[in-house]
Parts: structure tokens; C-alpha cells; sequence
């Protein structure tokens, strides 16, 4: 196939209704994971175990308590809107914005996290010493693997070290984006196959985390949006994608996926309905509701934990499960408008008002 043929006329960049959605979708099946993990917990029954564990597992045969949907969902996407947005920043205003997109949040939320685990709460998992500056350092900086013992402060920020080290290598490929954007991911698909030879050395760990698993899912969201975009031709997209999805079931073969034996599948699924949805122009995906939803999935990622987790344990032996459920949902809902809105948005304001 020759060059030409790889590649297809850019068409002009318009809005990804279908993402948003799919933001929202994963953002729920991250937050349906970890109820239903605080239950699992602490040994406790729940009415909604059973149909949700009958259609994960017995239905569509997917993980226990579709454990990892929402994070599969959630590196597919960033994948594809990291991807789309390469054509108009050069590498170094790309990065800067994407850092200054994750980091303010991440900052004032690892802060409200160690004061938590100091006062004695449950966010994630229980730890088992009291954090100093050195973990609240290590765990703003996505460094807390490098503390002994290892401190995961806010129990989900393994995947944005993942995502930040993507960054780089997009960054550092968008000249090729450009002209020939094909090579990136068949670069990748290289780099994931050498880094995995040498995986899970405990120096590769310490560089970089979990990449070797999940770079995959992130270059097929690439994929997505190289395809749709018509930058590289659908066939060729294709090939690369089977070829990423191959070395994501390797490593799950392997043993280095630990988020249940349906992570390959999980995957497919998801690959298949953003393909699907990266088109949706209907009413629900364009609707008001679903983009003020999509904008506030990072701060419920970031916080859900600090406030489901201790809510449960305090309501919990008073209240009936259910609607102490109910409640910890709406606190997610109102802390994250409050973080969304007046954190978030002001500190990226300033912080790119001053490059």
C-alpha cells in the first residue's frame, strides 16, 4: 500500500458531539464500579449486585461489576480528542495546555485527600501510616509509586501518569501527524512491543507505570480520530488498530492487566461503540445537558472517592443503602460543580493567561 493510499484529504475539524456522551457513559461506569466495590469492601449486600452483576457477566459477559469499563472507555477517548486537536497547537503549546488542563485539579484534590487519610478516612484503600509532605508531594506529582511503601493518594491517578507520558509522545510526533500521520501509532505499536519485552521490570515500572499495558487503548482512540478525520485511509487505520488491540490482549494474556479476565473484551466493546458514536449527531449528544456533563468528568474522576467512600462509612449503619447511595451521588454531583467551577476553570484561566 503506498503512501498516498495511507493517507486521505483532512476534513475540517468540527465538534465530537458522540464524546461527549461517551464521557458521561464512562464517568458512570467508573462511578457504578466503586459503589459497588464499597460494598464488596466491607462484606455488605446491595439490591443492585445482582441485575448488574446478571447483565456485566452473564449478558454481555463483560468484567464483575463492569470493573474497568470506565476507565477503558475513558483512555479510548482521550486518545481520540487528545489526537483531534493536534492540528492546530504546535508540540510545545500542546503540552503546555494539556498539563495546565489536568494539574490545578489534581493539585487541590491530592491536597483534599491527605488531609483525609490524615483524619483518619477511607478513600480508595486503607492506609496503613499517616502521609507526610513527601507522599502529598510524591502523590500531586504522580510520583507516589516511587514512595515505599507505595501511596496511590487518590486511588485513580495511575491513569493520568499513563495519559501524561502519551502526551509526551504525541507531542512529540505531531510533525509527523501532520505529513505522514499514519507512523505515530505504528511507532507506538513498536515502542509497546519493546517495552513489554522487558516488562514488569521494577526500573521500567519506576519510568513508566503501566504504559506498556495500556498504550494500546490510547492509540486506538488515535486511530479513531486519524480514520474519521480522513487523515489515514480506513483500511490502513484498520490494520494498525487489530495491531494495537493484538498487543493489548498479549499483555493481558501476560498477566500485567489486573482489572479482571474480560479486559480484552472490555476493550473490543468499547473500541467498536466509540467507532460508533464518534459520528452521533442526535439530540441527547448534542444536547446542553450532556456538554455541561462531559465538562465536569474530570473533577467527579478526581473526587469521587474522597467523598463516596467516607459518606458510605459514616450513613451506612443508620440509613438505608439506597438512598445513602443516592446521597453520596448528588455530594460527587455538588463537589465537583464546586471544583469544576470555582478551581478548575479559573486556575487554567490564569495559569495560560500567564505563558
Amino acid at each position: 500500500m503506498s503512501t498516498a493510499e495511507l493517507e486521505r484529504p483532512r476534513t475540517t475539524r468540527a465538534r465530537l458531539h458522540g464524546v461527549d456522551l461517551l464521557r458521561v457513559i464512562a464517568c458512570g461506569g467508573v462511578l457504578l464500579t466503586h459503589v459497588l466495590a464499597w460494598f464488596t469492601i466491607v462484606g455488605r449486600d446491595w439490591w443492585l449486585w445482582v441485575p448488574v452483576e446478571q447483565l456485566g457477566t452473564d449478558v454481555l459477559h463483560l468484567n464483575s461489576r463492569f470493573a474497568f469499563f470506565g476507565v477503558i472507555t475513558f483512555f479510548v477517548v482521550s486518545g481520540l480528542v487528545i489526537t483531534h486537536v493536534t492540528d492546530r497547537e504546535s508540540p510545545g503549546v500542546f503540552l503546555w495546555r494539556r498539563i495546565s488542563r489536568i494539574a490545578p485539579l489534581l493539585f487541590v484534590v491530592s491536597v483534599i485527600g491527605w488531609i483525609m487519610v490524615n483524619a483518619g478516612q477511607r478513600i480508595a484503600v486503607d492506609v496503613e501510616r499517616p502521609l507526610d509532605l513527601v507522599d502529598l508531594l510524591m502523590g500531586m506529582t504522580l510520583n507516589g509509586h516511587l514512595v515505599d511503601p507505595e501511596v496511590g493518594l487518590l486511588g485513580v491517578t495511575w491513569t493520568l501518569r499513563i495519559q501524561v507520558i502519551f502526551y509526551v509522545l504525541v507531542a512529540l510526533s505531531i510533525p509527523l501527524l501532520r505529513r505522514r500521520p499514519w507512523i505515530p501509532p505504528l511507532a507506538m505499536a513498536a515502542l509497546d512491543v519493546v517495552l513489554l519485552a522487558f516488562y514488569p521490570a521494577p526500573w521500567l515500572l519506576d519510568v513508566v507505570g503501566l504504559l506498556p499495558v495500556y498504550l494500546p487503548l490510547l492509540c486506538m482512540g488515535q486511530l479513531i480520530t486519524l480514520v474519521h478525520s480522513g487523515k489515514v485511509n480506513a483500511y490502513a487505520g484498520t490494520a494498525i488498530g487489530v495491531l494495537h488491540c493484538g498487543l493489548f490482549v498479549l499483555a493481558d494474556r501476560m498477566g500485567f492487566q489486573e482489572h479482571g479476565d474480560a479486559g480484552a473484551r472490555t476493550a473490543i466493546v468499547i473500541v467498536l461503540l466509540t467507532v460508533a458514536m464518534v459520528h452521533a449527531k442526535d439530540r441527547v449528544s448534542r444536547s446542553a445537558v450532556v456538554k455541561a456533563l462531559a465538562q465536569r468528568t474530570y473533577a467527579v474522576y478526581l473526587v469521587h472517592l474522597c467523598v463516596l467512600y467516607p459518606l458510605f462509612d459514616w450513613l451506612m449503619p443508620y440509613l438505608d443503602p439506597t438512598l445513602v447511595v443516592v446521597l453520596g451521588v448528588a455530594a460527587v454531583a455538588v463537589v465537583a460543580e464546586v471544583l469544576h467551577r470555582w478551581v478548575e476553570l479559573p486556575l487554567v484561566r490564569v495559569i495560560r493567561r500567564r505563558r
